[in-house]
């Protein structure tokens, strides 16, 4: 069972949404260390941005490749999962098929096609690292999840996969437990238009989207002292988080 004192860095990375160029940078700029850190991938690996393959595979190989590497899954991965439970990509007339991962304000029909001119066996090995990607990764003083919690559950085992993965307003509006929550999932720019940083809300939500699906950086959070890297940065140093409130 892991443990927060067993790492000097406790890293998160909100939504990467297709971005594998930002992703890549961002690897490199946190010079990770597998004996000392622990890293966090929060979900939304795919849709809206333009190479969403290449970024699930990119993140397969550095959870294969490393031991305290982890990938949760995000709702945008839910609906593939959702679409290959019930569709073949081998399906003829797949391309006319309606669903609501297709919508182009979701991003899937580009996802699809790129899944579709991919070797078929790469393909399901792809299908199956989602099937198997956790829902969250509770570490005691620390949650970490795609989307939140519902505030109104008092214990973890009474949340829902749907809670997970795509609870937003209720649990940003109404959630006051003592447990950080570190989530994706609301791009802080929901919350403050302007914002291009990651977030600590004063009712201990820590927010690590920040908008890279529309045009934004990708951030990096070291939650044990909450400062933060972003890609497209000429530095490599780590800033400090300023708390709302």
């Amino acid at each position: 069972m892991r443990k927060l004192e067993q790492y000097k860095r406790i890293i998160s990375i909100g939504d990467i949404h297709g971005h594998y160029d930002k992703a890549k940078e961002l690897w490199e700029k946190i010079r990770f260390n597998d004996e000392e850190d622990l890293l966090i991938f929060h979900g939304d690996y795919i849709d809206r941005g333009a190479e969403s393959v290449r970024t699930l595979q990119f993140v397969k190989s550095l959870v294969e490749g490393h031991e305290n590497i982890i990938a949760l899954k995000g709702n945008h991965e839910d609906f593939m999962q959702s679409f290959f439970d019930i569709y073949s990509i081998e399906d003829a007339d797949w391309w006319n098929l309606y669903d609501l991962w297709l919508d182009p304000r979701n991003g899937g029909d580009v996802t699809l096609k790129q899944l579709s001119k991919i070797d078929r066996r790469e393909f399901y090995k792809l299908l199956r690292f989602v099937q198997k990607l956790p829902l969250y990764l509770d570490l005691g003083e620390y949650l970490f999840v795609h989307a939140g919690v519902h505030p109104r559950k008092e214990h973890l085992a009474d949340q829902t996969e749907h809670d997970f993965l795509w609870i937003r307003d209720k649990f940003l509006k109404y959630y006051r437990g003592k447990q950080t929550i570190v989530a994706g999932h609301t791009p802080v720019q929901y919350l403050y238009r302007k914002c291009t940083v990651p977030m600590m809300l004063s009712n201990n939500i820590l927010l690590t989207d920040t908008g890279t699906a529309f045009g934004g950086e990708l951030s990096a959070v070291n939650v044990r002292d909450l400062t933060y890297l972003q890609s497209g940065s000429t530095t490599d140093k780590w800033k400090k988080i300023d708390s709302e409130g």
